[in-house]
């Protein structure tokens, strides 16, 4: 039996955070384990049906996400009827339900995307691209599932170098990137050290992945949506500087709700950072648009331009 002051010890270490906080989160690791675990029981398909419908019903009501999702279509898509209104919250959540679910079960995804097809110019050229050395940039986004094309293209026996977002929860962080790496690696957090990795396998050559649709305070003022945002353009400099072709790739969640469609657009012309920027915005509004339930609207993508006239 562990006693009591050995507990408190062991929380207290980790993170600088309070052993309240530090309790509690190792309860939610706890309890999201033991969720996916009797998740496990139940057939792959019917497993990530399960998971949309229970981050729709469950986690997204007592969540913020719908009133993210809510400021985000306020702000760009206000002419939405309210019935379309509630499709896409119910969308939304529910797409990040089974990604999540799917993420978490990367053995059934896996055998799921080993048959998802690789559409657009983007991906004749990048095939080429490996075969002579030429280093690769990613651009990718938040929309369907996100790793689709990543694990397709590892099954196919390419490297990806991609970040994660090490999650608030450091308990439940560490099965987090034991499973997604499971899909394919190498992965680096998205902090220095990890972004500083990522630039040295260019120089090497290698394909990166990096996502391109969230707001950073240091981004340049950039349309999206018809609305402006603060966009990185940190892809596009690595593109010139590294001489790396920059193809924007976009997966998506078939009718069906459990397979996925990969498009891998051609690469982006090298001419300068914000022009590229700005082609890489069109490219991902113009997926947007044709899904508009499967990117992920609980992002603030427009923070600091809400209920400004731009």
């Amino acid at each position: 039996m562990v006693q009591t002051t050995t507990l408190r010890q062991y929380f207290l270490k980790r993170d600088n955070r309070s052993f309240g906080t530090n309790a509690a989160q190792y309860v939610i690791a706890k309890i999201i384990s033991g969720v996916l675990a009797s998740l496990r029981l139940v057939p792959y398909k019917q497993r990530v049906v399960l998971g949309g419908a229970f981050f729709q019903y469950v986690i997204s009501p007592v969540s913020n996400n719908k009133a993210r999702i809510l400021e985000n279509i306020d702000h760009v898509v206000p002419e939405l009827d309210p019935v379309a209104r509630a499709n896409l919250i119910g969308g939304v959540s529910d797409n990040m339900g089974r990604t999540l679910t799917e993420l978490f079960f990367p053995d059934g995804f896996l055998k799921v995307i080993d048959n998802c097809p690789l559409t657009g110019d983007g991906y004749q050229v990048f095939k080429t691209a490996r075969l002579h050395g030429q280093p690769v940039i990613l651009a990718a986004a938040h929309i369907g599932n996100y790793d689709a094309i990543r694990g397709k293209l590892v099954l196919e026996g390419h490297s990806i170098c991609s970040l994660y977002k090490p999650m608030r929860n450091s308990f439940f962080d560490r099965q987090y990137v034991d499973t997604i790496s499971r899909i394919g690696s190498p992965l680096f957090p998205n902090d220095a050290n990890g972004m500083g990795q990522m630039i040295k396998a260019l120089r090497r050559g290698k394909t990166i992945a990096l996502m391109m649709d969230q707001a950073m305070s240091t981004g340049v003022k950039i349309p999206f949506m018809g609305r402006m945002c603060n966009t990185p353009v940190s892809a596009a400099k690595m593109a010139l500087k590294h001489n790396a072709l920059l193809i924007p790739c976009f997966a998506y969640r078939n009718d069906d709700g459990i397979t996925h469609t990969g498009v891998m657009e051609a690469p982006i012309d090298h001419t300068d950072p914000i022009t590229m920027t700005r082609q890489l915005n069109d490219l991902l509004e113009k997926h947007v648009r044709a899904h508009m339930d499967q990117w992920l609207w609980t992002h603030r993508r427009w923070k600091g331009y809400y209920g400004l006239d731009e």
